[in-house]
Parts: C-alpha cells; sequence; structure tokens
C-alpha cells in the first residue's frame, strides 16, 4: 500500500539534525504544497537518547530496515558508520540525503557506483557550501555547460579567521579563539585550518563537474595554521585580502588542483566575501563566470540546505522516477588527467628576512634568474633592526616548481637569509 506520506529516517540529531527537524516542523505547508505529500519524521537515531523520544530508535540498522521509511537522512559526519548508512541504505531500496563531505569525497566511486547499481538518488546539496545551492547549479543550472574552472571560498571556519586577521590586525591564535568562541570553528579546528576541509568540497565539486572520481590525494593541500599576520597587513596595504582559495582548472594537459592560502586584489569578487561566507564562481565554456554566494556555516543555513535536498528527492519519488537516471553522471573507467602541482602556474609574493649588506640582493636577483623567476616589482619597507633587512618581492607568473626550487637555494644560503622566506600565490 502506498504510503500517505514520505517518512524520512533522520540518523544524526546533531546540530544540523535539530536544525532539519526544526524547518521540516515549522515549514509543513510549504513542504507540502512543493512535494504534493506531507514529509514527516519517522525515526531518528543517535549515539544517546534524545529530546524527542517518539521518534528515537537506538539502532540505524532498524531504520534501514524499515520498508515504511522512503528516504535516509545520514547526518552524523566522518567515514565510518556513515560509509556503511549510506551504502545499505542504497542496498535496501532507500533514497539517501546526506551533508557529509568527507565520506562522499573519499568514497565516491563506491556510492555513486552502487546508487546506479541499484538505482537509487543520493542528495548531498549541503556538503559543499552550506545554503548555498552550488551542487544543484552545477549539475542542472550549468548541465549543457564545459566546465573550464571552478575557483572559491569554500569553509566558513577559515574565511571568518582570515577576516578577523585582515580587518582588525589581530593574530592567528587571537583570531582562531574567537571563531571558536563565536561557534564558527571546532575546539580542534585543523580539519578546517589545515585545508582538508576545502580540499573535500573541492573534490565533490571536480568529480562531479568533470565526470570522474578526483580524489583527495589529487589536491595540492595547505592550510592558513602558518599564517603570519605580518604578511596579512603588508600585503593589505600592497592592495590585497589574503584568502584560502580551492582551485580546479581545465587546462590542456589536464585538471590544474589546489588549496592554498592566495592575495586577492580588493576589487576582485573574493574581495568582498567576509566572516562565515562563502563563495565559489564557477567557469564554463559558453556561459562565462557565474558566481555563487552566501552562509557556509551554521546551524540553519547547513539544515535549509538538508530540507530543500529532501524536498526535490521527495519529488522524485512521488513521480516515481528517483533513480531511475542518475543525478551524478559517473563511469569508474573515466580516468581524469591531474597536473602535478609543480606545473601549476601564477604570480607570487615573497617576504624575504636577509642580512643588511651588500651584494645579497643581486644573488638573490641571480638565483630566482638562474630558476626563470622574473621579478615584477621589487620594495624595502623600513623596519626597526639593523641586523637584517625585508625584501618584498611580486613576481611574474611563474611554474610553482621553478619558484620552490629558487627559495630552496635562497633558504640554503646562510649568508643571505636570516628567516626562511614566506610565499603566498596571487590569484589573478
Amino acid at each position: 500500500m502506498e504510503n500517505k506520506h514520505i517518512n524520512i529516517g533522520l540518523i544524526g540529531y546533531g546540530t544540523v539534525g535539530k536544525g532539519v527537524v526544526k524547518i521540516l516542523e515549522e515549514n509543513k505547508k510549504i513542504v507540502l504544497r512543493k512535494v504534493g505529500k506531507s514529509v514527516r519524521i519517522k525515526s531518528i537515531c543517535d549515539l544517546r537518547p534524545i529530546d524527542r523520544s517518539e521518534f528515537y530508535v537506538k539502532n540505524f540498522k532498524n531504520i534501514i530496515k524499515d520498508h515504511e521509511i522512503d528516504l535516509i537522512v545520514e547526518l552524523i559526519g566522518g567515514y565510518e558508520p556513515a560509509r556503511t548508512i549510506i551504502i545499505e541504505s542504497l542496498k535496501a531500496g532507500k533514497n539517501v540525503v546526506t551533508a557529509n563531505k568527507a565520506v562522499l569525497a573519499k568514497y565516491w566511486d563506491q556510492i555513486f557506483t552502487t546508487a546506479q547499481e541499484c538505482q537509487k538518488s543520493i542528495y548531498y546539496e549541503a556538503s559543499v557550501g552550506g545554503v548555498i545551492p552550488v551542487v544543484q547549479g552545477l549539475s542542472e543550472g550549468l548541465a549543457s555547460e564545459e566546465i573550464l574552472e571552478i575557483k572559491g571560498i569554500l569553509n566558513g571556519t577559515t574565511n571568518f579567521i582570515l577576516s578577523e586577521m585582515t580587518k582588525k590586525g589581530v593574530t592567528y591564535e587571537s583570531a582562531l579563539k574567537r571563531a571558536q568562541e563565536e561557534g564558527f570553528a571546532e575546539a580542534e579546528p585543523s580539519f578546517d585550518t589545515n585545508g582538508i576541509d576545502t580540499a573535500n568540497k573541492l573534490a565533490i565539486l571536480s568529480s562531479l563537474a568533470w565526470g570522474g572520481w578526483i580524489k583527495v590525494k589529487d589536491i595540492s593541500t595547505n592550510g592558513i595554521a602558518n599564517l603570519d599576520i605580518e604578511d596579512v597587513l603588508i600585503t593589505r596595504d600592497f592592495g590585497y585580502d589574503v584568502k584560502l582559495i580551492g582551485s580546479a582548472q581545465k587546462t590542456k594537459n589536464g585538471i590544474d588542483l589546489s588549496v592554498q592560502p592566495c592575495l586577492v586584489n580588493h576589487e576582485h569578487t573574493f574581495a568582498t566575501v567576509e566572516n562565515e561566507y562563502n563563495a565559489v564562481m564557477i567557469t564554463g565554456k559558453d556561459s562565462g563566470d557565474v558566481l555563487f554566494y552566501g552562509k557556509g556555516a551554521g546551524q540553519l543555513p547547513a539544515a535549509s540546505a538538508v530540507v530543500s535536498d529532501i524536498i526535490n528527492l521527495s519529488k522524485s519519488i512521488v513521480a516515481n522516477t528517483a533513480g531511475v537516471v542518475s543525478d551524478v553522471i559517473y563511469n569508474k573507467n573515466k580516468k581524469i588527467k591531474i597536473i602535478p602541482s609543480g606545473k601549476s602556474r601564477a604570480p607570487y609574493y615573497l617576504r624575504l628576512s636577509v642580512f643588511d649588506k651588500p651584494g645579497v640582493l643581486s644573488k638573490i636577483s641571480g638565483i630566482l634568474g638562474k630558476y626563470k623567476v622574473s621579478i615584477a616589482s621589487l620594495s624595502q619597507p623600513d623596519i626597526n633592526d639593523s641586523n637584517y633587512a625585508r625584501i618584498i618581492i611580486i613576481t611574474h607568473e611563474t611554474y610553482r616548481e621553478n619558484i620552490e626550487k629558487a627559495l630552496k637555494q635562497i633558504n640554503a644560503t646562510k649568508s643571505i637569509v636570516k628567516y626562511k622566506t614566506v610565499k603566498i600565490k596571487i590569484e589573478i
């Protein structure tokens, strides 16, 4: 007998899970109008008893086995048992909604192969960019496009920290503490601050855009934990803001992938993206640049994206079309060529702390020239130290491997440098 409702099994009742229940209950009429049936929570599983005892189920396997449940929402995060929940739900004939970017990035192949084999759907809008509908925009709104580039600020925690450092001139440690106090950073924030969260999201968008499986290990990843406030302030005076940018660019030689702190000109679109907000720029061959912008962190923005997935997937369930056509075009046999990180080209900002004596600058210029690194501009700001000088160099566009070889030699020449040279990519 056909259900009168779309019944939801929610696995994971944390901050976002509670937000999902709140939105579904407060927006019943909106959901009914859009789906054609009421959508209701039937069961909730969590590690411990919850404040909604009427829904509580101790073992997630009982939710997966429940024939009355149409759709499983996985919100526990992490790799296991999240992977098992998603795979077993699909095999049990259930459609799935998840916000779990880590499990998708790591098990993209297995998850979407299983979804295709079982003819079931998995929606995952909330896994990238919080409330921003970038997954739907990429897979549906830009469905006709040959995607040339994906670039964005994809982590609200790091963007909040960088905004604090830029606007208030505080250290990384002080900005992180403020982010934790405001609820934008975890007590253990390394997943965000080391760039791993951004890399997971970039892997998802890139895999979706180019129809294969781009793994996180393919992405050259550097975070913001070692960023010095000195460089934030210097580059601000030079007309730049520091942002953690995830970038995937299609070139004739393959996909160029990276996550790293970058300098963006004050007039660049990304310079206006502050605090917990995210922005993604997708460039299509025919469409040109398309910008997605919105809150990338917070309970209700993330929950809103999950509920949107629930509504859209429920519409397909009502029409009996969910999973009939694959939502993700994925060919496990398709190999995507990735450019080695050293072959990536960009201009760079360099801050050198050198001994203040004759001949140092010519030696630096010589080493840079040896590795075909051309200087676009050079300045020597005053500092209150007679023992060393600070030199700021902006390079022309160059290969990453060239500048790294040059800096390795410069830093190894103890007669030149007092401290290790700082290098930051300039986004153009």
